[in-house]
Order: C-alpha cells, then sequence, then structure tokens
C-alpha cells in the first residue's frame, strides 16, 4: 500500500497520484520512488486501470529530489537509507533504480497526465516529461536545475527534453538551469495546456476520464506508435501502422465505434 508520502485514488477506470508533501513542497523520498513503482506495476497490470494522472499537493508538483531522504521523519521498516531506501550504495545504482521507475512511468501501455503546479524541478521534470500529456498552472515553472548543483542530468532529461523542446532549447535550460514559465514552457512544447490554478484538477480529472471512457487497445497502439515514430523508418512506422489496425480490428471496442457513427452517438468502449 502506498505510504503517507503518496495519494492514491482511483475513479472509473482514472488513477490519481499525489506526491503528498507539501510542507517539502512534495521533494521526492524514498517512500515516494516505493509508492510510484509499487502503483505503476499494478496500473500495468489491472484492465480496471485505465489512465493515470500524476500530480501534487499543496500547490507544487515536486521540488526533485529530497537529499536528506526525509531526515527527522518516521521511516517505513523497509526503508534501508539512500535515495530510493534499498541502503548506502554507489549513486551510480541509486540513479538506475530511478530510471528504472521513470522508464515504466514512460513504457506504461496505458495514457498518462502530468498535473502541475508551483515547481518541477530536476528529476521531477523528468517525470513530468516522461507523461504523455502535461497540463501546467500559469504559476508553474519547470527547471533543470541541475548544473547549478554540480550536477549532470537525471530522470530521463537528456532523452526526453530535447525530443519535445528540441536541442537547441534544451541546452538553453539545462546548460543554465534557470526556471522556464509556463506561457514559455507551452510555447517551447513542453506543457499542453496552461490553465488557472483553480482549473487545474478539474481540467486534469476530465482530461484523464476522457482517456479512461477510450478504447484501451486503440489508445495504448498509438502511444506506441508515436513514440516509436520519431526513431523509426517511414517504411517501419507505415508496417507497425498496418499491424495496429490489423489487431484493433480485432476489438469489441472497434465494432463499438463504428456501430456508435452510423447511429450517430458516443461510443461506449468497454475494454475488450
Amino acid at each position: 500500500m502506498p505510504s503517507d508520502h503518496t495519494t492514491v485514488v482511483r475513479e472509473g477506470g482514472l488513477v490519481t497520484v499525489t506526491f503528498n508533501r507539501p510542507a517539502k513542497k512534495n521533494a521526492l523520498t524514498a517512500k515516494n520512488w516505493r509508492d510510484l513503482d509499487e502503483v505503476l506495476r499494478q496500473i500495468e497490470d489491472d484492465p480496471a486501470d485505465r489512465a493515470l494522472v500524476l500530480t501534487g499537493a499543496g500547490g507544487n508538483f515536486s521540488s526533485g529530489a529530497d537529499l536528506t531522504g526525509g531526515a527527522g521523519e518516521d521511516r517505513d521498516p523497509d526503508d534501508k537509507g539512500g535515495l530510493t531506501g534499498r541502503g548506502q550504495q554507489l549513486i551510480l545504482n541509486e540513479m538506475r533504480t530511478v530510471g528504472e521507475i521513470i522508464g515504466r512511468l514512460q513504457r506504461l501501455p496505458k495514457p498518462t497526465i502530468a498535473a502541475v503546479d508551483g515547481v518541477a524541478v530536476g528529476v521531477a521534470l523528468g517525470l513530468a516529461m516522461a507523461c504523455d500529456l502535461v497540463v501546467a498552472t500559469d504559476r508553474a515553472t519547470f527547471s533543470e536545475v541541475f548544473v547549478k548543483r554540480g550536477l549532470a542530468l537525471d530522470g530521463g532529461s537528456s532523452y526526453l527534453l530535447p525530443r519535445l523542446i528540441g536541442l537547441r532549447r534544451a541546452k538553453q535550460m539545462t546548460f543554465f538551469g534557470d526556471a522556464v514559465d509556463a506561457a514559455t514552457a507551452a510555447e517551447w512544447g513542453l506543457v499542453n495546456e496552461v490553465v488557472a490554478p483553480d482549473d487545474l484538477a478539474a481540467t486534469a480529472d476530465a482530461w484523464g476520464k476522457r482517456l479512461a471512457a477510450g478504447p484501451p487497445t486503440a489508445l495504448s497502439l498509438i502511444k506506441r506508435l508515436l513514440d516509436s515514430g520519431a526513431t523509426s523508418s517511414f517504411q517501419d512506422v507505415i508496417e507497425d501502422e498496418a499491424r495496429a489496425q490489423h489487431i484493433v480490428f480485432t476489438t469489441a471496442d472497434m465494432r463499438e465505434g463504428m456501430t456508435a457513427f452510423f447511429e450517430r452517438r458516443e461510443p461506449r468502449f468497454t475494454g475488450e
């Protein structure tokens, strides 16, 4: 079960995961990483979980890794110390653990949304970028702060950032480490939609429920096609599309979608 550092709410196929350390701007502890790893595995395995919203409590997404490891707070019995609770070890191994969790989020065969208020910094920005869609408030800021701490990149930033905003913008963000405001992030392609703070939860929930009500097999294949298309040849892409269409033609959801079209009504997808 998730710890007190993370809340998980399920409603109508939508799973909302919230980092819950508002006093620390939701800085990520070993508990958060363990919670996220667990819930991602659950979502991947459970057909009833059809979409994910990832967000933070108290007006911030996350200020990145908690380098204190949550010192001064009650530790779980399974927490052996270190950034990820697996014991003191080389930072190489810690980063591989974090990378595997973020990779699991990026590869999740179901649509994901990051709902960002306040700050999304460092490895937390990596989590947001690993989601399929990003909704942000007009007061949100995004920062690849690593260089200001004498650090290199992590959280998948070197892969995700240039693919989202282009290589030159990525170098600008990472070389200087300056915060980028929400309007700029939207202009650059880091964010899909900018909303007022009071509208963030409702917008993310509405988007998430639309995705959860969609045809799961088709959405999963669309996600895979788009994620792989950037590094595939045109010939490979059209072959992959042909195979994907062949798969969805076997589903009840495709038949429902076509029936709804001819009957001039909204489809009711069941995931079958």
